[in-house]
């Protein structure tokens, strides 16, 4: 069975080529609200928030169960579900039921994800069909014939926006196999259509000096500067500049393009650059640069913290000013990337570097814990091994550890400057103190807010942070093409939910209370009633929110959920029934 719903162009009933709309706007509406989040029970305030803007009337409720009535009558029987219900009423809202395949937004991430991994694997080939075909699924702007209201204007924005994101990765592709007119033109309708995404500008440049146009590709860098400036006030990247002085200079080395040539081991690479802007994080820097120094023992250091504290980025950040220390180069392994399969070739790897001696740095970034991290650690004499992961990793013996806090609220405005621009956010500071303190000052959360900020001009700093304290609205913000906050933060939760371990299990239903509570702070007490156990199952819970980061200490036995963290409970808690009304405690209860 194919496609049955379309969100990408008109909201459409892709298997009714003679009667394909779902009816009226009402209808339109409310299965855009309900194919956003697939699967996932949608609370009725949400769904009345996207039919009604502002003041639904009085029989809203009434109204929505009709509307409801009359789309469960138009969707086809779910084939995914043993009674076949397609639209499921379920506290507290509506639930549409759909498979991966009979719904073309997420047939097109599936597509777009194959796309990508084919091309960080070095395989345009494989990545270009892949890449086609997702693009293929677009009749138009996501959900086009429905209004973009707050309540649904943002996640419509996101869809447009990997879309985007997709058609960029396709040129690259392109690029990678060989530079043609063709390509040249789709790249410059991309970079007409935004003109600030500086991967478009860079690709364009290249495109054009490859197939002979030096002074267009020159040109092209003029137009890119000047684009930037206007609409975001920024000079261009590093990248760029970088790219532009290659070109005068005619580099050899931009010819260098071998089409097909995938890497030796996909989950292993040279370290890529650090990211741009990087701010703050000094201290960290500075205690990593003291610790990663090679001689007769091979040192180890570890940097952990919470989803989206910037754990990558210091990484690459401090790789870049030790490199020098390793003739040998660097050795980037992304653990998060690497299972399964992948698992043999990446220990073949780690073994010629050590045979040979290597005086190599090796990056492990993203390691879920210890024992997978270990096998890969750099043993002998001249190399040194850097950890990053949400946990600590206090058994890897010897090692340095560097946890990360937020940024200060300076560092946090600043990354927004840099991001946004900074005219724009001094003119508005305490608007942009606030989405700082939105974000809870963490470095992904505020590069997602800031990005957006930039790409959305016509929206006001005020507007945004408004939208932004909306817990409704928060984590839809933080989405900009394939990276959103919300997926980060899945990484951390679902592996709870989904693990055979009881244990774990029983910290992600405490974690869904939680958002279904208003306490800020909890302990064992507070979380035995909530999990109805007794006090020391309900520590090893905590404990276990506490080293997948879903909780923070605040002092003995005492842990809160930071606020972004508490969105993302929230969101989670309709998923699992509401206690019983006798089991209801007061919060002054829970807090003991």
């Amino acid at each position: 069975m194919g496609l049955l719903l379309g969100l990408l162009g008109p909201v459409r009933l892709l298997d009714d080529p003679d009667d394909p709309s779902p009816g009226p706007p009402k209808l339109r509406t409310l299965l855009a609200a309900l194919a956003l989040q697939p699967n996932q029970v949608v609370p009725l305030e949400r769904l009345m928030a996207a039919l009604w803007e502002e003041h639904p009337p009085r029989s809203a409720v009434a109204n929505l169960r009709t509307y409801a009535n009359l789309l469960r009558r138009r969707l086809p029987p779910a084939a995914c579900s043993a009674d076949r219900a397609r639209l499921v009423a379920s506290s507290p809202g509506y639930m549409l039921r759909v498979c991966p395949h009979e719904l073309d937004s997420l047939a097109f991430a599936e597509l777009h994800r194959r796309g990508r991994r084919a091309l960080a694997d070095g395989d345009p080939r494989s990545a270009v069909p892949a890449l086609v075909r997702a693009l293929e699924l677009w009749r138009g702007a996501a959900a086009e014939d429905v209004p973009r209201g707050p309540e649904l204007g943002a996640r419509l924005d996101a869809l447009d926006e990997q879309r985007r994101s997709a058609a960029e990765d396709l040129a690259h592709a392109r690029l990678d196999l060989g530079a043609d007119v063709e390509l040249v033109a789709d790249l410059r309708a991309l970079a007409a259509e935004d003109p600030v995404r500086e991967r478009v500008w860079h690709d364009l440049m290249l495109a054009l000096y490859r197939t002979g146009e030096t002074s267009a590709a020159l040109d092209a860098y003029h137009a890119a500067r000047r684009s930037l400036s206007l609409h975001l006030g920024v000079e261009p990247g590093p990248e760029l500049v970088q790219l532009h002085a290659a070109i005068l200079h005619r580099d050899p080395a931009l010819d260098d393009h071998a089409p097909g040539r995938a890497a030796e081991h996909p989950a292993c690479h040279a370290v890529p650059a650090p990211p741009t802007p990087f701010v703050g994080r000094r201290t960290a820097l500075d205690a990593l640069e003291r610790a990663l120094v090679p001689g007769e023992h091979a040192p180890v250091a570890a940097v952990d913290g919470p989803v989206g504290s910037g754990k990558s980025a210091l990484a690459l950040k401090a790789a870049a000013r030790v490199a020098g220390r390793f003739p040998d180069g660097c050795l980037y392994i992304d653990l998060g990337d690497a299972a399964g399969s992948d698992r043999t070739e990446l220990h073949e790897t780690w073994r010629r570097a050590r045979s040979g001696g290597a005086r190599i740095l090796i990056v492990l970034d993203n390691a879920a814990d210890e024992a997978q991290a270990r096998p890969l650690v750099a043993t002998w004499p001249g190399a040194a091994t850097l950890v990053t992961g949400r946990r600590r990793c206090v058994t890897l013996g010897g090692a340095v550890h560097v946890g990360l806090d937020p940024l200060t609220r300076d560092q946090a405005v600043d990354l927004l400057a840099a991001l946004c621009g900074a005219e724009r956010v001094a003119a508005q500071r305490s608007d942009a103190v606030r989405v700082a303190e939105l974000c809870d000052r963490q470095p992904l959360a505020l590069w997602l807010a800031g990005t957006r900020m930039a790409t959305r001009r016509e929206w006001p700093l005020p507007a945004f942070a408004r939208l932004l304290a909306d817990p409704r609205h928060r984590l839809d913000v933080l989405s900009c093409g394939d990276r959103s906050l919300r997926a980060a933060l899945d990484s951390a939760y679902l592996p709870l939910c989904d693990s055979a371990d009881a244990g774990d299990r029983r910290a992600a239903a405490l974690f869904r209370l939680l958002g279904r509570s208003d306490l800020r702070e909890i302990g064992p007490a507070g979380a035995a009633a909530l999990l109805e156990t007794d006090v020391n199952t309900a520590i090893a819970a905590l404990g276990r929110l506490a080293e997948a980061r879903l909780l923070e200490p605040t002092g003995e036995l005492r842990y809160t959920v930071p606020g972004l963290l508490r969105v993302y409970a929230a969101e989670a808690a309709p998923r699992v029934p509401a206690p019983r009304p006798a089991d209801r405690r007061s919060p002054a209860v829970l807090t003991l």
